[in-house]
């Protein structure tokens, strides 16, 4: 490590400290998309439809109520409205999913400011290996040390380029997933709002 530091000048420090951060955010948040899912499956949904028809709130909450998914909390918040009526269902999902999906964009946008900024911190670093090359130049000095120029210069941008791609290329992974979780949750969300419509025109119907 040491001997990179040296090769690499001081530049390398905050390039260091960029991919240890960059590190940890990554395993923090696979590790959280690791244990929600991503959709909630049709017979689950069926089931809530059946149990909500019937009248049945209580078993209709115990499908979702201690889960630690995103979705199923904003469609348990749903279920505990459901007696109040469609649009009061629908703000307080939409209060729940301000609460949530924040939550799943947590430390992404450290990680997007990392991977854009490694390559320039890498370039800064070139370029001042660079003029260091051009100063040994104009003063004649020994090989060796247009050799420790040349060394800085390229390292500094190697590394750069070494946390950039897979700091990037995790980023837009998890926003992938992110972006999939909130479109599934907003299509169930709005099946849940239909559903209560459907039910209550059906109710009104038959009292007229």
């Amino acid at each position: 490590m040491n001997e990179l530091i040296q090769q690499g000048g001081v530049i390398m420090y905050p390039l260091l400290i960029f991919s240890i951060i960059a590190l940890a955010i990554m395993l923090e948040r696979f590790l959280y998309f690791s244990r929600i899912r991503r959709e909630i499956p049709e017979r689950m949904m069926q089931q809530l439809r059946e149990d909500l028809r019937t009248g049945n709130t209580e078993n209709a909450l115990t499908l979702f109520e201690y889960s630690r998914n995103p979705i199923d909390r904003v469609l348990t918040k749903g279920i505990k409205s459901w007696a109040k009526g469609c649009q009061e269902m629908e703000r307080e999902m939409e209060e729940m999913k301000m609460l949530e999906f924040p939550r799943m964009e947590r430390r992404l946008a450290m990680l997007h400011f990392i991977g854009k900024m490694s390559p320039s911190l890498g370039l800064l670093g070139t370029v001042i290996g660079m003029i260091k090359i051009f100063h040994f130049l104009s003063i004649n000095v020994e090989s060796q040390q247009l050799a420790q120029g040349i060394s800085e210069a390229l390292t500094t941008t190697a590394f750069g380029l070494i946390i950039s791609i897979p700091t990037l290329a995790a980023y837009y992974y998890f926003r992938n997933k992110l972006e999939y979780i909130i479109n599934h949750s907003e299509k169930r969300e709005i099946e849940l709002i239909n559903y209560a419509q459907k039910l209550g025109d059906g109710y009104a119907q038959i009292q007229d």
